[in-house]
């Protein structure tokens, strides 16, 4: 796990901190300082994120403010082949506006790369604590030392009701119909796009068990389903719990935002658990609830049904089996591309269900 992070550093992070303070004061209209840039190294395997303060005089006293950048990457082997900001800010703006599910505060999009050579938006910093990726959460940090079993299982049930209100939003009224291709179901048009990441992400190479997962998907397709606005990365490493861990300060990461059956994402949500646990050979973190316990609990939340968890529990696994192939060959790990631990976790579940 330790290796398999391709997110791109800042190389002349000094010039960055500096476009940034200037940008930032052209768009207040006032002088402000930023004295660091800081790359969190617990969380994120594709964009760039940026911690940093800014500081200005005003009435004679000095003030601050804490705020977040999250900016494309620029390398050669990215994880996705697309990087649409403005879709993952609109999605901010458009949950902000119609509910009450806490999302950050924005503060800025820059889709004019001339700047920083790369599309970049910015967001106040939401206090509190995120689950660690890395080290995974059941293995090491703050969940697992500070935390009671109760407290975990209460975090993990703040989480699933988040996600169960988010899923209620009506995502015509939030302005996303445009995302719909006509003559095809929202499935539909995921399959065509992971069917093509999979040729783009391991630039021509074959994968049987991704393969295999993606023909059985194709034709195993549900029918007559729900379609919401899904999150597309809803796992415990894309929250902020607040600081006393009484509930979610902020819901992060959307740029993997799509039209969808809701189950897609509950089915993620346990799926990128099970792959710290069962994944590599671990105990899940005691005081979780079971995943039939989340299943349950989401449903009544929610108001949808779960009838089609298998189907996107395969889903789940085929998508994070072929980020990770992406992401051993992004790194070098070639001998992993076909063997990860990820992959061979998705064989397990189709050999199981099939």
């Amino acid at each position: 796990m330790d290796n398999a992070r391709p997110t791109p550093l800042i190389e002349d992070i000094d010039d960055t901190r500096r476009k940034l303070e200037s940008w930032i004061s052209s768009n207040r209209g006032q002088d402000v300082c930023i004295q660091e840039l800081t790359i969190p190294e617990a969380t994120g395997m594709s964009n760039v994120t940026l911690l940093f303060d800014i500081t200005w005089d005003e009435d004679g006293q000095q003030r601050r403010e804490s705020l977040v950048a999250r900016l494309q990457p620029a390398i050669a082997r990215p994880v996705f082949p697309n990087y649409d900001l403005s879709l993952q800010y609109d999605v901010m703006a458009a949950i902000r506006l119609c509910s009450d599910i806490p999302v950050p505060e924005l503060c800025g999009l820059e889709t004019d790369r001339s700047l920083l050579g790369v599309q970049f938006y910015l967001m106040k910093r939401a206090e509190g604590r995120i689950p660690t990726d890395m080290p995974p959460y059941n293995m090491d940090g703050w969940m697992m030392h500070e935390t009671s079993v109760e407290k975990r299982q209460h975090l993990w049930r703040a989480a699933v009701d988040t996600m169960a209100r988010y899923h209620q939003l009506d995502y015509e009224k939030m302005g996303f119909s445009k995302l719909r291709v006509p003559g095809k179901t929202a499935l539909q048009q995921q399959l065509v796009y992971w069917e093509n990441y999979l040729r783009w992400a391991l630039e021509g190479e074959e994968h049987a068990i991704v393969q295999r997962a993606l023909a059985w998907l194709q034709t195993n397709q549900p029918k007559e389903e729900p379609t919401v606005l899904c999150w597309g990365d809803a796992r415990l490493g894309n929250i902020i719990f607040t600081p006393s861990l009484d509930g979610v300060a902020a819901v992060l990461d959307w740029e993997m935002a799509v039209l969808g059956n809701p189950v897609q994402d509950l089915a993620w949500f346990n799926y990128l658990d099970a792959t710290f646990a069962e994944g590599l050979g671990m105990p899940r973190l005691e005081g979780l609830p079971t995943y039939e316990q989340t299943i349950a609990q989401w449903e009544q939340a929610s108001g949808f049904s779960a009838q089609d968890y298998d189907y996107y529990q395969i889903f789940a696994g085929m998508r994070f089996g072929l980020i990770m192939s992406r992401i051993m060959l992004a790194t070098g790990q070639d001998d992993e591309v076909q063997n990860s631990f990820a992959c061979q976790l998705l064989e397990k579940y189709l050999n199981r269900l099939i």
